[in-house]
This record gives structure tokens, C-alpha cells and sequence, in this order.
């Protein structure tokens, strides 16, 4: 009890002024510092950036992922054929609007083709006939040879398009030959130039042929078609040598649609080209078989 005394007489004789100032200023510290940590804790604090690092993975063990299996998803969606195609095909350039030209030029003959850019034209320009292809420009005119059809061409000329018919036909807006011509675009070809074969047994039957007309029925059987009153074709089917039409390339019932660029719905381009047979060495003949237009062609021999 002696010490705890001493101890209260010690502290009694301590001025309280300064012992109060101390104890003010201590809590006052104290209370700041609380409120200091209060408002920290109340502002949200990011955490820091990390930089991703992927997980080692032993190279030399195997991973048992399908990976057919997530292509086969289609998270990304599946490619439409179709419309992929038709982005990709050009659209060809119809020329609905073509007057008759008046130029002073002649179209005196065509090799109208299948084929874009194998069609020629012969114009008389100037006193002289010369031979064009697509693009060519004509003698004597600003104007340049366009399209190439059985009963036309079609220039441009300053500008606009324009039709010249072939020489002795009547100006009409759209013939039948340019139809056919359009729809075969995509034609399936058989080419039997190179048979052998087929080249020999032509030349008998030419030699026959020329010898007596009438024997045409041995190998073949033509017969007109008419459709809405005008001329459609002519159906083709075999006579009595029904090997030869075979190996020649035709199918009973075909119908012959044009000769080598004619049009044979035409009467005047069919009497034309049948006047020209006894002096070609190759024959393109267009058929229209199943809806589905097929381009025959074989050599005739001399």
C-alpha cells in the first residue's frame, strides 16, 4: 500500500493543463485516423492488373478432344451454296432495247456462236465485205460489232445499241434463233470430229447420198414440228441404219433447232444451209433433246 501511495502522491503533483492538452491531442489523432480508415473502406478499389499465363501442358501427353465434333456445330453459321454460287456467277448483260440501225452497211453473213466472243459477222461497208468478231469496229463506222445472232448482229453506235438484220430478213424485235441462242449458254457439246469411225461411215452415206437423194430414209427420218402454227424444229429419228444415227451422237426424237449458226426454224436459213451441204466439211447441228439443248458435232469428209 506504501508504493500505490507513493504513486498517487506522484501523479497528483503532475499539473493537469498539460496532462489535458496531451490527452486531447492523442485523441484527437486517434479519432482523424479512424476516420481516415471509415472513408478508404467506403471508396472501391480495382484490383491490379494480372498478366494471363496459360498452363503448362506436357507435349508428350495426348489430348482426347474432338475436334470434328465442334466443327460440326456451326457456331458461326453454315455457308448458303446456292446464294455463295450466285454471288459468284456474273449476270449476262441482256440488251432488251436495240432499234434497227441506219447505218449504210449490209449484213451479208454470221457464224452466230454458243460460245461468248466466237461469233463473226461479214458486213459490207464501203464497197468491200470484210470479216468481224465481237468488239471488231466496222469500216467506215464509229460503230462496233456487239452480239452475234442466226438472224442479226447487234452494233454499238455512239453510244446505244442497234440491230442490223442479215441481208433479206425482216427487222423484228426478237426471232425465235435469238432465243434458242440465249438458252444455249450452257449447252452440252458432243464432239465426234476426231471418230474415226463415225468420219468414214458419214463419207459412204454422203457418197449415196449424193448419188441418190432419195435414200436419205436409209439413215435418216426428218419430219417437221410445228408449234402454235410456226416452224419449231425438225424431229430427228433414225432409218434403217439405226448404228450409224447412234455413233453420229443422235437419240430418237431429237429436234433439230439450228446448222452451224442457221436457224432451222427459219424456212429461208433452212433452204439456205441445205443448199450449202454438198460443200461443208464439218456440220454443228443444235438439238433439243428432253428439254435440254445438246450441240452435236461431226466431220463430213471430202
Amino acid at each position: 500500500m506504501d508504493l500505490l501511495d507513493k504513486v498517487i502522491t506522484k501523479v497528483a503533483d503532475i499539473p493537469h493543463k498539460p496532462l489535458s492538452s496531451a490527452t486531447f491531442w492523442l485523441v484527437l489523432v486517434l479519432v482523424i485516423y479512424l476516420f481516415a480508415q471509415i472513408t478508404w473502406k467506403l471508396i472501391p478499389v480495382s484490383d491490379g492488373a494480372q498478366t494471363w499465363r496459360p498452363t503448362p501442358v506436357n507435349s508428350s501427353s495426348r489430348s482426347d478432344v474432338n475436334i470434328g465434333v465442334l466443327q460440326k456445330l456451326a457456331l458461326f453459321g453454315k455457308v448458303d451454296a446456292d446464294t455463295a454460287k450466285s454471288e459468284a456467277e456474273p449476270v449476262a448483260e441482256m440488251i432488251t432495247d436495240a432499234p434497227k440501225t441506219s447505218l449504210s452497211i449490209q449484213l451479208t453473213g454470221v457464224v452466230a456462236s454458243t460460245i461468248q466472243q466466237k461469233g463473226l459477222a461479214v458486213i459490207a461497208s464501203g464497197g468491200t465485205q470484210n470479216t468481224y468478231g465481237l468488239g471488231d469496229k466496222i469500216k467506215g463506222t464509229s460503230a462496233s460489232l456487239k452480239e452475234v445472232y442466226a438472224d442479226r448482229i447487234i452494233i454499238t453506235n455512239s453510244g446505244r445499241y442497234e440491230t442490223l438484220m442479215l441481208d433479206g430478213l425482216k427487222y423484228e424485235t426478237n426471232g425465235q434463233a435469238n432465243k434458242q441462242l440465249q438458252r444455249a449458254k450452257s449447252v452440252r457439246k458432243i464432239d465426234k470430229r476426231k471418230n474415226q469411225q463415225v468420219a468414214q461411215d458419214i463419207k459412204r452415206s454422203r457418197e449415196e447420198l449424193l448419188a441418190d437423194p432419195g435414200k436419205i430414209t436409209d439413215f435418216l427420218s426428218i419430219s417437221p414440228v410445228r408449234r402454235n402454227g410456226e416452224l419449231s424444229g425438225y424431229r430427228l429419228n433414225p432409218g434403217k441404219d439405226r448404228e450409224l444415227f447412234k455413233r453420229a451422237g443422235f437419240k430418237t426424237n431429237d429436234l433439230a433447232k439450228s446448222m452451224n449458226g442457221y436457224d432451222l426454224t427459219s424456212m429461208s436459213q433452212s433452204m439456205e444451209v441445205m443448199a450449202q451441204l454438198p460443200e461443208l466439211t464439218e456440220i454443228s447441228l443444235m438439238v433439243e433433246r428432253d428439254g435440254q439443248l445438246i450441240e452435236i458435232m461431226f466431220s463430213l469428209p471430202e
